[in-house]
């Protein structure tokens, strides 16, 4: 049998491939510098390396990529990662470095990591992502760090005291990220946050506060701000990963009475905070703010008065928001100062509130509170996050009070992860009864919930027990999601309209 035909037929179409091969290599070798090394910064930092064994025309071109990121990994392999940085930023060409990463053990390497800081300095860096760990020597930054006139972007990740030099200015900076920094003292803070003119969002993460007493943020240009909290909490469930035998003790608050946080927001328009209460903040000239999201966590071994007050300040400089999140834990903390109550501010601007539970609804006094000075209120989100005891069976509630809102403004109310049970049938049945202007109710089942407990058609069931309850308001349409993939069935009309 002749074979040969085959064979050269394999032959050819392996030559063919081949060719195609180098053709394809030798178009991508004509491409300019710029757009392979735009191509380059889309890999590792040690792959762009690899790629200059490929041939002469990529040898070098990886001394000119605009991006490098370096991440120790293992300590075992210590030394081998330090020379690698080292090599990487001496064969660099003068071309800029646009975007530098860094993730390290610093142990007492100080100054090969001030020296790596200004070495990108002088390549006009942007963007700067410094988490440095393990510290076995006191690290105070490059200045050249706080006067570099081309960064924009600076996020700042060590568990390690901030020591500032005397001349702050970032000319260029728009985005500041502070992870568990140790502020020092009330005036080198203050020159950090005043250093920075055109500061556009800032994020300030689990920090350590107590060598402050009082500090004023006020960047003119100022959008998004977000503050965490949370280091004593991850502490006290041992989350903590950072800590190192020089900054043991840097943490310890409990004689710590809090640091006075005053917030100018002229041009702020979204607030997050997150976390334990430690300190107190104030706005003012915040009119400008159109998104707010406070979770606050109770604080068992604290005065729960001063957490409430220091909650009721936080609202009482945020009355134009439009846009409020709520958590339980906040509610839960303001319920402890009822007499406050009476000078929660009204809320003249807000149109969408978000909570947790519906529960907190008819069983927290400040929810109500809120809801009665929410005279513009039209949407309401329940995320169905149940705070009291599943075997509470005290869920007769009723609304003391119909708020202004639920009878002249109230259009949407939204019910997400919800489980169908007697709590939440008899929130539905007060909220349609109720709400006199409303146009639409959506629920999004629980479809993990039901899945044991008789699936789409017990979905189903609990729809027509809704489309039964008694209602307010004649043109209100119920969207009910229900099933994995999230059928929607929408009712126009409901029997028995009252």
């Amino acid at each position: 049998m002749d074979v040969s035909f085959p064979l050269d037929k394999a032959k050819k179409q392996k030559f063919r491939k081949k060719q195609n091969a180098n053709k394809s290599r030798k178009e991508i070798d004509n491409l300019p510098d710029p757009i392979l090394q735009h191509i380059l910064s889309y890999l590792s930092t040690k792959n762009a390396i690899q790629t200059s064994i490929l041939s002469k025309r990529w040898k070098y071109l990886w001394t000119s990529i605009p991006k490098l990121d370096f991440d120790e990994g293992a300590l075992d392999r210590r030394l081998m990662f330090m020379k690698f940085v080292e090599r990487v930023l001496a064969l660099h060409d003068p071309s800029n470095i646009k975007n530098f990463s860094l993730s390290c053990n610093v142990q007492y390497d100080t100054s090969h990591i001030n020296s790596w800081i200004c070495s990108v300095v002088k390549h006009k860096v942007q963007v700067l992502n410094l988490y440095l760990r393990n510290f076995q020597e006191l690290l105070a930054l490059s200045p050249c760090l706080f006067t570099c006139e081309s960064l924009e972007v600076l996020t700042l990740h060590m568990f390690h005291s901030l020591k500032l030099p005397s001349s702050i200015c970032f000319s260029s900076l728009k985005i500041l990220t502070l992870g568990k920094v140790i502020f020092s003292d009330d005036h080198s803070t203050q020159q950090l946050f005043m250093g920075c003119p055109i500061l556009e969002n800032l994020s300030i993460v689990d920090c350590i506060w107590k060598n402050v007493k009082t500090v004023c943020i006020s960047s003119p240009m100022l959008q998004r701000l977000f503050i965490s909290d949370r280091y004593l909490f991850t502490e006290k469930y041992g989350e903590n990963d950072d800590k190192d035998d020089l900054n043991a003790d840097a943490d310890d608050q409990n004689d710590f009475n809090g640091c006075q946080v005053v917030i100018f927001g002229t041009s702020l328009k979204s607030f997050s905070f997150d976390g334990e209460l430690i300190n107190d903040y104030c706005f003012y000239n915040s009119s400008s703010i159109v998104d707010v999201s406070i979770q606050v966590f109770e604080r068992n071994e604290v005065d729960c008065y001063q957490d409430a007050h220091r909650v009721y300040k936080l609202l009482s400089g945020l009355s134009s928001v439009e846009k409020l999140t709520v958590s339980n834990g906040t509610l839960e903390v303001l319920n402890h100062a009822e007499e406050l109550f009476a000078h929660v501010p009204v809320f003249y601007k807000l149109t969408r509130l978000s909570l947790e539970s519906v529960e907190s609804l008819f069983t927290c006094g400040a929810v109500q509170t809120i809801l009665q000075n929410s005279p513009c209120l039209d949407f309401l989100d329940f995320q169905m996050v149940f705070c009291l005891p599943r075997y509470d069976k005290n869920y007769d509630w009723v609304l003391d009070k119909v708020p202004k809102c639920f009878v002249t403004r109230l259009k949407t109310i939204e019910i997400s992860e919800f489980r169908g049970d007697e709590k939440e049938m008899h929130a539905v049945k007060i909220f349609l009864e109720s709400a006199s202007v409303l146009e639409r109710i959506v629920i999004v089942c629980d479809d993990y919930h039901f899945k044991s407990r008789g699936g789409l058609k017990k979905q189903k069931e609990i729809y027509k027990q809704i489309l039964l309850f008694p209602r307010g308001s004649m043109s209100c349409a119920v969207d009910f999601f229900l099933g994995f993939n999230q059928i929607q069935i929408t009712a126009l009309k409901f029997p028995n309209c009252s």
